[in-house]
């Protein structure tokens, strides 16, 4: 098992992610609040949030495709995501923030071979709360329409 803190994120992630498809959002409510608010170390909310960003750049992109290739197919998803007809370069900040994230991580997978943890949002468990539901929601959009998106859009 791994001590990184991986195999939570993905376990805590996984559980949002199935009450949202489940729409449990009497449930799924308290779940993000208590990850939010996790304490002073923020270790839950890294570990979801990474968990998070790296699935999202998995369906989205080809991982032998070029990094610019992989940006694009991510720029074509996010339309789709929002249900709008193009890309809005004026993000609502939760939004911009995953966005950041998953770019980096898409860069980072490409240069290094690492994954780097997302940067934080900011330090706020409103901003943090929000950034949890708008990767839930993408998260969703995106296995509800398929994992093809790297054939697709790329």
């Amino acid at each position: 098992m791994r001590t990184d803190g991986t195999d939570d994120g993905a376990q805590l992630g996984g559980r949002l992610l199935t009450l949202v498809g489940e729409r449990d959002f009497h449930a799924l409510a308290p779940a993000i609040s208590q990850i939010a608010h996790d304490g002073s170390d923020r270790s839950a909310f890294t570990a979801v949030v990474t968990w998070m960003v790296t699935t999202i750049a998995d369906l989205i992109a080809d991982p032998t495709a070029s990094v610019d290739d992989a940006v694009d197919s991510f720029i074509s998803v996010v339309p789709v995501v929002h249900d709008t007809t193009e890309f809005d370069e004026e993000l609502p900040p939760p939004a911009e923030w995953l966005f950041t994230a998953v770019v980096r991580h898409l860069q980072s997978r490409h240069r290094t071979g690492s994954i780097l943890p997302p940067p934080a949002p900011a330090d706020s468990a409103l901003t943090r709360t929000q950034a949890l539901v708008e990767a839930l929601l993408w998260l969703d959009a995106l296995l509800d329409r398929g994992h093809g998106f790297a054939g697709e859009l790329g």
